[in-house]
């Protein structure tokens, strides 16, 4: 208990200081801009140096701060009990080798809510994976052609990307954020039909059937679990990073991003 309210006194502490610091550089960048003319370069390297160093001795102590808490956590270990998080996947892969077999309008009920889960995610898992595909090709059909960026500025043809790029990424972003929500609750749907189904069995006699399971749902989970496709999939990733890295080399994209480096690092934060 006393090395934890040390570290969460230290922990507050640190926090106000580091606001104080942030505070401190963001009143410094307001003065220098208030005071400066953008035509003689207002953040120009003397400037900077001369309004900074009274700062940077709360800089200075800040660091050593840090450097405490370090050693602070070394001195005052904190043994912290591990959170389980809940993993629906491991727990469907459990329960679903304890499924008895049997037979019986119940138990046919149980199963069929138990594959009619693993259908739907299965649905949705192509639905998702079409809307991502359909947004990829329609940023690709842009990217691709070179009549976008020529005969404009630079802003001109970022603005224009992003109008059309930006609404692909954002409708990707959210199926997949959907697909996440529906796996988790359509997930736990089925354990609770499992654990139903089990639990009905108890103390009953099981009568041994052949239950065939799901065909689509077995040839999926045959599929992507096969190594093989697995390093498939991440060879083709690899080889889609690495030809639009080289696409844009030869369009000059990397010339460009390094040109708003140097002009970002020389005239704006105002290093040599």
């Amino acid at each position: 208990m006393k090395a934890q309210r040390i570290r969460y006194f230290y922990g507050v502490c640190l926090s106000v200081f580091t606001a104080v610091l942030g505070a401190l550089f963001i009143s410094v960048a307001v003065g220098i801009l208030s005071d400066g003319d953008w035509a003689q370069g207002a953040y120009s390297r003397d400037l900077v140096a001369e309004r900074l160093f009274p700062v940077s001795i709360v800089f200075y102590i800040w660091i050593a701060a840090v450097i405490a808490g370090f050693v602070l956590s070394l001195v005052y270990p904190v043994q912290e009990k591990p959170v389980k998080i809940p993993q629906e996947g491991v727990t469907l892969r459990r329960l679903n080798a304890r499924i008895p077999e049997g037979s019986g309008e119940e138990y046919f009920n149980g199963l069929y809510k138990v594959h009619s889960e693993q259908c739907k995610r299965l649905k949705v898992y192509g639905l998702c994976a079409a809307i991502c595909f359909a947004c990829a090709v329609a940023s690709a059909i842009y990217l691709l052609q070179p009549a976008n960026f020529k005969g404009v500025s630079a802003n001109e043809a970022m603005l224009k990307m992003m109008l059309w790029v930006l609404p692909c990424v954002i409708i990707g972003l959210i199926s997949c954020v959907w697909l996440t929500s529906y796996q988790k609750n359509s997930q736990q749907n089925e354990i609770t039909a499992i654990k139903r189904l089990i639990s009905s069995f108890k103390g009953n006699p099981v009568i041994k059937v052949d239950i065939k399971p799901n065909a689509a749902v077995a040839a999926v989970k045959k599929f992507f679990s096969n190594k093989y496709t697995l390093l498939g999939i991440r060879l083709l990733v690899a080889v889609v990073a690495v030809t639009f890295i080289v696409l844009g080399v030869f369009n000059g994209g990397a010339r460009d991003v390094f040109i708003k480096a140097i002009n970002i690092c020389t005239e704006c934060i105002g290093l040599g």
